[in-house]
């Protein structure tokens, strides 16, 4: 392969390895275009999933879950580039990962990438990003998505081994998240919290469908902070009416305080991070 003095504008002749790529830029700025164009720049060819850029602003949280949750649909060499950085331009690091799946992960070191590699087999390797002549120049303070962690993506899907892109790291210094799960608490019930509200307004909460103990069929009370309402463990929206305030496993098989055909965020003004009592009728006594 034949690579540039500063890795940009490199052209990379062996096969390469899929790109998964989740942002919290959103769309309508130009910021994924130019992260993707810089990958493409340094290894013109190589395939792109755009996992999503919706994720929620500075909610790393939320993009761990995601990224977490998309290993298990990848292929097996994929370069993961996750980009949801509030500290970005502080010390704190840029990383690349090596997993024992043999897939790859670049951002920044404040747990977004953990929980993914995690999944992935675990860590095998750490460095943080410090070898210059694979970052665009000049390096930006406010975007290290473009200068930093894009150039990185593209050369390891290229097949530059993350060794090469600076100093190892100790992967037990990594920053780490708690684990997205139900909040022990005080009182009756289940506390959870809203690790992330989709587009049609389903609450995702912190509790795995496995954890709770429900059945289908089930009735509750859910108490969002304006006192408890009744709902319903359904398997699928259409077991509800339309209008109704149900429980559902979502896809990642997390249970969503969702209103079958409406918004259950709008109807009760729920937000990311808020908590969500759930009572089942036995602790209620019935």
């Amino acid at each position: 392969m034949r690579v540039s003095a500063h890795g940009i504008g490199a052209l990379y002749t062996t096969s390469m390895r899929p790109v998964c790529f989740l942002s919290d830029f959103g769309i309508a700025d130009d910021y994924v275009g130019t992260c993707k164009g810089v990958m493409l720049r340094i290894a013109p060819g190589i395939s792109i999933v755009d996992l999503t850029h919706e994720v929620p602003g500075f909610a790393v949280e939320t993009g761990a879950e995601i990224l977490q949750h998309a290993t298990r649909y990848m292929p097996a060499d994929t370069v993961y580039l996750a980009v949801v950085d509030p500290g970005v331009g502080t010390e704190r690091r840029e990383l690349a990962l090596g997993t024992e799946s043999g897939a790859l992960l670049v951002g920044p070191d404040n747990g977004l990438l953990v929980q993914a590699a995690e999944s992935l087999g675990g860590i095998t390797g750490a460095v943080s990003l410090t070898d210059a002549r694979y970052h665009l120049h000049p390096v930006s303070n406010t975007f290290h998505g473009r200068d930093v962690f894009a150039p990185v993506a593209g050369h390891l899907a290229a097949g530059v081994e993350i060794s090469d892109l600076g100093e190892a790291v100790e992967p037990s210094s990594l920053v780490r998240l708690s684990p997205a799960s139900a909040l022990a608490g005080a009182g009756e019930g289940l506390l959870t919290r809203i690790i992330s509200i989709d587009r049609f307004g389903n609450a995702r909460l912190s509790v795995m469908q496995e954890e709770s103990g429900l059945e289908y069929g089930d009735a509750l009370q859910v108490d969002a902070g304006d006192g408890e309402m009744s709902v319903r463990y359904v398997e699928t929206f259409g077991s509800a009416k339309a209008g109704e305030l149900v429980l559902v496993p979502d896809s990642h098989w997390r249970l969503s305080l969702a209103i079958n055909k409406g918004s259950a965020a709008h109807a009760l003004s729920l937000e990311v991070g808020g908590k969500v009592r759930l009572i089942t009728s036995t602790d209620d006594g019935d």
